[in-house]
């Protein structure tokens, strides 16, 4: 009977035909230990890259909702923005987004009965990853499920169809201001996972501006000509939040009335009438639930 060679007898040859200039598969343990599975080959053991599966990449599912209404029916913000925990954010930043007219906070538990009936649908269209085009389009409530590819720019239109913009920028130190023509406010929105199941969500404010151009583009060792408008990008009010699994962003403005990049993002007049609008994000698994749904609020757990 013939005796199994050994771990150091087979590591001795391989070492040999490697000094030798043969090609070879390293097969793993499997051959190692004696051998492959009864019935197996070597293809099995080692597939090359045309057997190989390869994951689909991973998305991360989001709940956008954007609520609007007049400014006479304001008050129950109010009351959510006691909620919302806006110290998720730092000092500083909250200064930076107060002083251009921004305000976003984190909610972790769920939403008050009247006010999460702020965030039903009157109409029961189902929800579709496109947003409408202009500000007289959207009904009250308009909600979108998103699903993003980690650290991939997502556009979320806030206002468009703005023939004229006038924009006033406070730097910290100074007042600033602009009029941008053919105008509409983005926000460029960005996800990771994190292993804990919380997700991190990066929000930059936007403003498109102008005819549409072409220009060369490099993205991933490639260019590519590219058409669109022109872009001013408001860094400084650029911000982050990791949100745990149930949380919900929320995004606003704050002050009164004027020009600042809160009004361009949350504010319009339209037929006379002023309206504000609010915007919550919220990541989510489900996407077919709803995430402001009566029953899912009421059986929701308590927030820890």
């Amino acid at each position: 009977m013939r005796s199994r060679p050994t771990r150091s007898v087979v590591l001795a040859v391989l070492c040999a035909a490697a000094t030798a200039g043969c090609r070879f598969t390293l097969l793993g343990d499997a051959l190692l230990d004696g051998g492959l599975p009864a019935g197996a080959t070597t293809s099995d053991a080692a597939p090359g890259p045309a057997t190989a599966s390869r994951p689909p990449p991973k998305t991360i599912p989001l709940e956008l909702v954007f609520v609007r209404c007049g400014d006479h029916d304001a008050g129950w913000q109010d009351e959510l923005w006691q909620l919302a925990d806006e110290q998720a954010l730092s000092a500083e930043l909250r200064r930076r987004l107060a002083a251009n007219g921004l305000r976003a906070g984190v909610l972790s538990g769920p939403l008050p009965p009247a006010i999460a009936a702020r965030f039903q649908a009157a109409d029961t269209s189902p929800p579709t990853e496109d947003l409408p085009n202009g500000p007289s389009e959207r009904p009250a409530v308009v909600r979108r499920f998103l699903k993003l590819l980690p650290g991939r720019d997502n556009e979320i239109v806030a206002a468009s169809g703005l023939a004229e913009l006038v924009l006033l920028e406070h730097d910290g130190e100074a007042l600033h201001g602009g009029t941008y023509q053919d105008a509409s406010a983005h926000f460029v929105l960005r996800a990771w996972p994190a292993a804990d199941g919380r997700a991190r969500i990066e929000v930059t404010p936007t403003i498109k501006h102008g005819p549409l151009e072409r220009s060369w583009v490099g993205e991933e060792g490639v260019f590519r000509v590219e058409t669109g408008q022109r872009k001013h990008v408001l860094d400084r009010l650029e911000f982050e939040a990791t949100l745990p699994e149930g949380a919900t962003l929320f995004l606003g403005c704050i002050g009164d009335a004027s020009s600042t990049v809160g009004d361009a993002f949350f504010r319009e007049r339209a037929r006379g009438q002023a309206t504000t609008r609010l915007l919550a994000i919220r990541p989510q698994a489900r996407t077919v639930d709803p995430l402001f749904a009566p029953d899912a609020v009421e059986s929701a757990p308590a927030a820890p």
